[in-house]
Order: structure tokens, then sequence, then C-alpha cells
């Protein structure tokens, strides 16, 4: 019998894991070499960039004998040294007396440009009195506080007298026995009108600010005799008036004051002088979308001095804060009444109404 042939079985051997490198590693080693790379860059540049000691001493003493150097260098202990006695000087004088305001005793300077004569001394007396005792609750202060310049320019511009503060001037000593003062110099309010009432005047001023001087109305040609500029009277002006130093802001103040405004730019006084002005249907207010609705047929009246010209009125419409374009513009108006004028013999008794051309 053949031989039958074995074959020889062998174990398998088990297969070695084999090592991957990962990404992760492979970035950070270069991460780690960049970083390395440049730090020992910038200790290279920064080596380079220092200058030694000789080179520090060597700079150092070229500039010194610099002669520009050497000025600049004394101009700024100039300046140190001026700034500190400065403030030495200043500390000192901040603590004696000649050096202290009391705010109850300032200078004023209220000069009322408008009037003239009695009225304007009195005047003036009245406002820096009213205006000193605003001030007197204050206690002394420094001449060299700003605080207490603002604090009386705010306490000032809050009479109703005052229009603004124009500056505050500080006055030194000039002597040995002179001390130091502020000098306030203020704007005084001008009034613009003279709203009628039943049996005074209230004066506003151009600004719409009710002034705190009421006129009965026996008194006012004595007042209005006083005056650089005659005072314009206004009629149909409805409700209260506010308080003194508080605006007027109503749409039938506005039409009067608009209306004053275009009279002393024209200088119409020169041509024929208004007495008054009267206001028929217009409107306290405007309605919830800004309008103003006049009256039928209502606006302006311009009455002329009744003593030279009984009787005449000129119809002007409504006024330039609330121009319409139905009307002619204030402009055209006036060259109108230039041209009839000019035009009559006379215009006592007459009706001319500006509104319209012809």
């Amino acid at each position: 019998m053949p031989r039958r042939k074995t074959r020889k079985v062998t174990k398998k051997q088990p297969r070695k894991p084999t090592r991957t490198r990962t990404r992760s590693g492979a970035t950070a080693k270069v991460l780690k070499s960049s970083v390395a790379l440049i730090a020992a860059t910038c200790v290279k540049i920064i080596r380079t960039l220092t200058p030694s000691g000789e080179t520090v001493n060597r700079v150092a003493a070229g500039a010194w004998h610099s002669r520009s150097v050497r000025r600049c260098a004394g101009l700024v202990g100039g300046i140190v040294v001026v700034g500190l006695l400065s403030w030495v000087m200043l500390h000192n004088l901040r603590g004696t007396d000649r050096y202290t305001v009391d705010p109850g005793r300032i200078e004023l300077s209220a000069n009322p440009a408008w009037a003239k004569g009695t009225l304007a001394k009195q005047l003036k007396v009245d406002i820096e009195d009213a205006l000193r005792a605003d001030l007197a609750d204050m206690p002394k202060s420094s001449a060299f506080d700003a605080e207490i310049m603002q604090t009386i320019s705010d306490r000032l511009e809050n009479d109703p007298w005052v229009a603004r503060v124009i500056r505050i001037e500080r006055r030194f000593p000039t002597d040995a026995d002179s001390s130091s003062f502020l000098l306030p110099v203020l704007e005084i309010r001008t009034p613009a009108i003279a709203v009628e009432r039943d049996d005074h005047y209230v004066l506003v001023d151009g600004d719409y600010v009710v002034l705190p001087l009421s006129l009965k109305k026996e008194e006012f040609e004595h007042f209005e005799s006083q005056l650089n500029v005659r005072l314009r009277i206004v009629r149909g002006v409805e409700g209260e008036a506010p308080v003194a130093g508080k605006p007027w802001t109503t749409e039938q103040v506005a039409a009067a004051i608009s209306m004053e405004r275009v009279i002393r730019k024209a200088q119409l006084d020169n041509a024929i002088h208004i007495e008054a002005i009267e206001l028929i249907g217009v409107p306290q207010q405007a309605d919830a979308r800004g309008r103003v609705h006049y009256q039928p047929d209502g606006g302006v009246v311009l009455i002329p001095d009744q003593a030279s010209l009984p009787g005449t009125r000129l119809i002007w419409g409504r006024p330039p804060v609330h121009a319409s374009t139905l009307e002619l513009s204030p402009n055209d108006k006036l060259e109108q009444l230039r041209a009839k004028l000019l035009a009559l013999d006379s215009v006592a008794e007459t009706r001319i109404d500006l509104r319209y051309k012809g």
C-alpha cells in the first residue's frame, strides 16, 4: 500500500500591532519648534537693539554738549519751577481775607438800556436789589474758586430780569486796603410788547418771557414817555399770564411778537406810527397735528395812532409766524402799504386791506 502523505500543520503566529502616528502629535511637535524659533529670534532682536552702557554714555554726553538740548532742558526746568511757585502762592492766597468774596455783597451792573431818566435809575436799583437777595444765602468763598463763579451765574440767570450772564469778571486787590470782588456783566431783558388786561398791562420780551413789571393803565403813558423806543400795545390775547420769568407760549402771543418784529425791522413807525396790534379770531393753541386754525377773516389788525389818524385800520391778515400761501407775503404787504400811503391824500378814517393784491 502506498504511503499516505502527511501534511505538517504549523501554528500561525499572531501579528504584532503596528504603531500609527497620529496627526495631533505631529502638529504639537511643529508648534513647539515654531515657538522656540520665534522666542530665540525675539531674544536676538532685543539684544541687537538694546544699546550697551558705553553707547548710552556716549549719547548722553553728546546731548549734554548740544546747546539746543541744554536750552530745552533749562526751559522745561523753568516751567516746572514757575508752576510750583504759582501753586504755592495760590495755596497761600486762598486762605487770606483779601482774596475772599462775599456773594451777598457782589458788585452788579444791571443797566436797562431801553429805559431813560428816573425810570432807568429806579429799574437799576430794583433789579440789583433783587439779584443781591437771590445771592444773599451763599457763603463766602475764595475768589479763585471756579465753582462759585458757575453757581452765581446759574442763580442770576434764574432771575426774571436776566436774559443771560455775559461773563463774570474777577477783580483782585490793587492796594493794601482793597479786597477781591466779582463783577457779573448781565444782559437785562427788554420788553417787546405790552399785553392788555382788564385794568393793567403785562410786559413780555422777544423770547415770550413775562417780565416782573405790571403797569396799571393810568400809568402806561408816563411809563412810555421814559422809554427809548415806544412800546406797542397788544389786544385780544386770552388766558391768564404765567408768573414772571416764565414764557407765555400761546399762538396769540407768538402772532403778536412776530408782527412786532416785522414792524420794527421794516421801520414802519417812520411812515405811520402803529399804536396797537389787535388779534381777531386767532386761536390760543394749535391742534394735535400742529396746525393753527384761524376763524374766517381772522388775523392781525394794525391800529395807527388814533390822535393823528382816528378810525384808521390796517388789515394785515395772518402774521408772519402763521403766514398763508393764500395771502401776500409780508414783504409784498409792506410794499402795498407804502404804495397806498403815497397814493392817498389822507388815510384818516380809512380801512386798508393788505391781505390781497389790489
